[in-house]
């Protein structure tokens, strides 16, 4: 992957997908690093978290007002999370595939856990089963007036039980 940066203009260009997060941030580090690019801004910010178990999720983003181009007409991938402004260039279509956070669960060795449809269903059966409690002499913070053992919740209304 080349990498070079248009100081002045604040344009990074590659001429190759971006497939490899922590390679793409260490070449740009570099390019910062050289004796023209310690004259301007820095291009990027870099995070990386650790999701424990070793494994790493790590996030590029630009500032200063950088802005990534891919100069060559052709298809290229981002893979990671890269937040960059892309230049339109003619010919030029990027793919992103920004990664998510993940959690490992510890089960009966490999089970992934409920899905979200499944969780909504027990949820739901839950609360079909047991009904919320509710308090009628009050209700949204109100006393109801003439409903309760002091009150016959029937006299004035021309109705018999």
């Amino acid at each position: 992957m080349a990498i070079t940066v248009d100081w002045p203009s604040r344009v990074v260009d590659s001429t190759a997908s971006i497939t490899d997060i922590v390679a793409f941030k260490e070449a740009l580090r570099d390019l910062e690093d050289d004796p023209l690019g310690m004259m301007y801004p820095p291009v990027i910010t870099y995070k990386r978290l650790d999701l424990g178990g070793g494994a790493f999720q790590h996030g590029v983003d630009f500032i200063n007002g950088y802005v990534l181009r891919f100069p060559v007409a052709g298809n290229y991938t981002i893979t990671g999370n890269i937040n960059a402004t892309i230049q339109p260039v003619a010919g030029v279509f990027v793919d992103r595939t920004k990664a998510s956070a993940f959690a490992t669960v510890a089960g009966d060795g490999g089970s992934a856990g409920p899905t979200a449809a499944e969780i909504a269903a027990a949820v739901l059966a839950a609360m079909n089963t047991t009904p919320p409690g509710v308090n009628v002499l009050k209700m949204n913070s109100a006393t109801v007036i003439g409903v309760g053992a002091e009150a016959d919740p029937w006299r004035g209304v021309g109705v018999s039980p």
